[in-house]
């Protein structure tokens, strides 16, 4: 398989050399960490595409569909094609007509789309996967004439990543394993690491299902209410209740835990951020047209959009504390303060590359890095950074709580502790899939698992947790005035 992004040239000319730098570096991670969840093996990667082999083609398109939805934060767009027969493998390089073939047919995919040839449509004959006959082609260089099908993407609600429970997949759709060119990358197998499940009541049960926020009772880990929610992404709280974002349908969600009830607000653009503070809904938006990324601030009384900070594309991650909104520019590499009072932004300034998550507390603000795999402390007064600490991969998400940093990494499938006291690396801890959003309560530290679960950790003994299996890809967790935890789970 083979991808590459749409429009990369006007890109590259809107952002200037070190923006295009940063978002291709963005784009990467991005496709990187669905590869090794769908476990695709990157073989080439050149300017702003990837080649790929998996050994199945429903593993290849899954996973394409999962990269697509996973750019649309960023704005971006790629297209995608699969196609699969022999290759010759020469001092680690693949090649021959297949490749070529695959190549070909990526010219020819539609901005957001995924083409296949005839041979992949024909071996996925009787699975989920549907297709659109695009027609009869001739591709470059490659004999014959070519029939070619576009994934109508609706046919892959639901797909099961490869890493979460290879035995499901294999049983969902029945074919001989296949070598499969593909343009994306990663390897990962999973762990097998066994946990105690806890999903206990007397009550008719919650079935958790994608496309919902899902409420836990921390007293004994019941599954409570179930609210639907259009792609559930970032989650945050304002006292009893409840906001999550939906990237897709591209709005706000109030939830009230009493009722059950909930109310919408929409968005200008695709949101990439949320945090609550000083009576206010702040979110982030990475690409906002002509006027570039920015802040927005929404009344949670009126619940209307009263507000909005301009700070260019890339807008990220944000938090509240010390009477500032904090937010993180993935492509200026910056963080810039708001003034909650004034609503306007102070000086930025510089962090590692690709900042990724915020966390305000202990009398600093933290930056986790994704690029190079770094944590800054910084003084919220001075705008200066007091201490670095490098962790193994790349951070993902920050919570803090009982004296620690807790960081989630996507790509290391694990939690880096650190001690606040002594700006120290305590310990890793493994996780049993690839860690998400991370929350801290008042007795525990809990993670969502992308390949349907979450954990709970004993902050006093870490090695110590429970997992609680859920359904779909659990995308954040937040904890409630209740101490209730609520997460988002996605398709």
């Amino acid at each position: 398989m083979f991808t590459d992004i749409v429009g990369s040239t006007e890109l590259a000319a809107k952002l200037g050399d070190r923006g295009w730098k940063a978002l291709v570096s963005r784009h990467n991670s991005v496709v990187r960490r669905e590869l090794k969840r769908f476990a695709g093996r990157e073989l080439d990667t050149a300017g702003d595409g990837f080649f790929v082999m998996f050994e199945r083609p429903a593993q290849a398109i899954d996973c394409a569909w999962a990269v697509i939805d996973a750019l649309r934060p960023l704005d971006i767009q790629i297209r995608a094609a699969v196609h699969m027969g022999e290759v010759e493998v020469m001092g680690g390089k693949v090649g021959g007509i297949a490749v070529h073939a695959a190549s070909r047919v990526l010219n020819l995919a539609k901005p957001g789309h995924i083409y296949v040839t005839g041979i992949v449509r024909d071996v996925v004959a009787g699975s989920d996967i549907r297709f659109t006959d695009e027609g009869v082609h001739e591709l470059r260089g490659v004999p014959g004439e070519w029939r070619l099908f576009a994934v109508e993407e609706a046919a892959v609600d639901g797909a099961l990543p490869v890493e979460a429970m290879p035995e499901p997949a294999a049983a969902r759709r029945s074919w001989a394993p296949v070598l499969v060119a593909l343009g994306i990358g990663a390897v990962v197998t999973a762990t097998g690491i066994a946990f105690v499940l806890a999903n206990a009541g007397s009550a008719p049960p919650v079935v958790p299902r994608a496309n919902s926020v899902l409420r836990i009772d921390p007293t004994d880990n019941r599954l409570g209410a179930l609210v639907e929610v259009d792609d559930p992404t970032s989650m945050a709280v304002d006292g009893p209740a409840v906001w999550v974002l939906s990237l897709r349908g591209r709005t706000a969600t109030r939830i009230d835990p009493a009722t059950g009830t909930t109310a919408h607000v929409g968005l200008p653009a695709a949101p990439t951020g949320i945090a609550v503070g000083d009576g206010g809904l702040w979110i982030t938006t990475g690409f906002g047209g002509t006027e570039g990324g920015g802040v927005l601030r929404i009344g949670l009384a009126n619940r209307t959009i009263e507000s909005r900070v301009t700070l260019g594309d890339g807008v990220g991650a944000i938090a509240i504390g010390d009477g500032m909104a904090w937010v993180a520019n993935r492509v200026r590499n910056t963080l810039s303060p708001i003034d909650l009072t004034t609503r306007s932004a102070g000086d930025e300034m510089n962090v590692g590359e690709q900042p990724e998550a915020i966390a305000v507390g202990e009398g600093s603000v933290w930056v986790a890095n994704a690029i190079d795999h770094t944590v800054w402390r910084i003084d919220p007064a001075s705008m200066s950074r007091t201490a670095v600490l490098t962790i193994a991969d790349a951070p993902y998400d920050l919570a803090l709580g009982f004296g620690r940093l807790w960081v989630t990494s996507s790509l290391g499938n694990s939690v880096t502790v650190i001690d606040i006291a002594t700006n120290s690396l305590q310990r890793t801890l493994a996780m049993p899939g690839t860690p998400r959003g991370i929350a801290a309560a008042s007795n525990a530290i809990w993670v969502a698992i992308s390949s349907g679960s979450v954990v709970r950790i004993d902050p006093e003994n870490p090695t110590d947790f429970r997992q609680v299996e859920l359904a779909g890809a659990p995308e954040d967790v937040v904890v409630g005035g209740d101490n209730a935890v609520w997460v988002s789970i996605r398709e």
